[in-house]
């Protein structure tokens, strides 16, 4: 509630800063939709399939005030399902603000959001560790700065603050002598410089150095967990635009994880320091038509997982669109990912790897402007595996592991509202 509350006088406080400028545009719009939807199952479990049948309301609102100094918007989104077996119901609601302030050189941005979710809906492209009765609550500040100092070069620099935590026990996931285990949170501070050179009117390359700070608030499902890491690094890159529909974007560097292992489950373990080199990259090549849209690529990041370690996440992933007549689209996707530890204690091993692949096929109608009706099919499948010296090492085992798979078919509907505009 404090933190909400520090949002709203946020929000006041800068529609008050901008209340002398004499030009304003104000704009409030949203969305609802609906969807029914059957899943053969959904927590992707290797044992027994939790199949369920249910329906999802998704609303969302947006509002925006634009002067020609300051821009401020606001977003708040819903997605509430009910299931025939109630275990799997859930709220996930989010409440996000971005303000820039604009002067002739310099842009100043604060953003800032508040989210709850049930944790199977964050945990299909965190860990794949889905279960029920298990919700996660996060808060996220992020101001900046970005100066335009040549014609050609732009300066940015980012901070963000964000902090996940999670309640209730998720039951059945992993065990030992010393029961079940708990979803582990975490708080991230990050900071980055960045420089962008426009080197012509199709080619502009870019340089970031990042340093982060993340601390685990709770135990994941390895006893050498590491409670803080570093991350630290560099990235290089480019964006190209071949043509009016084709661009391409590359980018990519080292990054080192300073970590430090912890006592957990009642077994000793010596604590202890390592660095490992890890990566991160992206390349990826867009196009977009008049009937024809098309994303292909490969992205490789690092990030903190709910399993109280840091995990190295490989993406591949394809989109395509095609657009029949004026009211009628297709749209396909796939996404490959591989996720593993990294960091930690030296002893620890490949304490997680997963590997996961979903891809999903829909068709949209759209009678009008404001009205889609879309029918959907999804398959997941997930393949999870454990260190064997570390179950051996502690008795630990992870009934998720192994193979499993899922296919869901749905039917959504949306409405857009076009909302209230204003200028004075």
């Amino acid at each position: 509630m404090y933190y909400r509350r520090k949002m709203a006088m946020l929000a006041l406080a800068c529609i008050g800063f901008g209340k002398d400028v004499a030009a304003a545009e104000w704009e409030v719009k949203g969305d609802l939709g609906q969807q029914l939807e059957y899943n053969d199952n959904i927590s992707l479990n290797t044992i027994r399939k939790d199949s369920v049948a249910g329906y999802v309301l998704r609303p969302s609102l947006q509002a925006s005030r634009k002067t020609e100094v300051l821009d401020i918007a606001f977003e708040g989104l819903g997605d509430i399902r009910r299931y025939d077996d109630s275990n799997w119901d859930c709220d996930n609601y989010s409440l996000s603000l971005n303000n820039q302030y604009k002067t002739k050189r310099s842009v100043y941005g604060l953003s800032g959001g508040y989210s709850v979710s049930c944790s199977y809906a964050q945990q299909i492209t965190d860990t794949g560790l889905l279960v029920p009765n298990s919700q996660s609550e996060e808060y996220r500040v992020e101001p900046s700065w970005a100066w335009q100092w040549t014609e050609r070069d732009k300066l940015s620099l980012i901070g963000s603050y964000s902090k996940t935590s999670y309640s209730n026990s998720f039951v059945g996931v992993a065990f030992n002598n010393q029961g079940s285990l708990n979803f582990s949170g975490n708080e991230t501070y990050a900071v980055s410089l960045g420089e962008s050179h426009e080197w012509s009117r199709r080619l502009t390359l870019t340089g970031n150095l990042f340093y982060s700070n993340i601390k685990y608030t709770g135990f994941g499902i390895s006893a050498l967990n590491a409670t803080t890491q570093n991350l630290f690094g560099f990235v290089l890159g480019g964006n190209y635009e071949i043509d009016e529909n084709w661009s391409f974007n590359v980018g990519g560097g080292p990054v080192w994880v300073d970590g430090v292992g912890q006592n957990f489950g009642g077994v000793s373990q010596e604590q202890n320091s390592s660095v490992s080199l890890g990566s991160k990259a992206n390349i990826d090549v867009t196009y977009d038509g008049k009937l024809t849209k098309f994303s292909a690529g490969y992205s490789n990041s690092i990030d903190p997982s709910s399993l109280g370690q840091t995990l190295q996440n490989h993406n591949v992933f394809a989109n395509y669109s095609y657009r029949f007549t004026q009211h009628l689209l297709l749209d396909l996707s796939g996404n490959f990912s591989n996720n593993q530890s990294i960091g930690g204690g030296q002893s620890t091993g490949s304490q997680f790897d997963r590997t996961y692949f979903t891809t999903v096929a829909g068709i949209a109608w759209e009678p009008t402007r404001n009205w889609q009706l879309k029918g959907s099919y999804v398959y997941s499948w997930q393949d999870y595996q454990q260190d064997q010296n570390l179950q051996n090492l502690q008795n630990l085992r992870n009934i998720n592991v192994g193979t499993s798979h899922s296919n869901a078919v749905m039917l959504f509907l949306n409405y857009s509202w076009d909302g209230i505009q204003r200028s004075r």
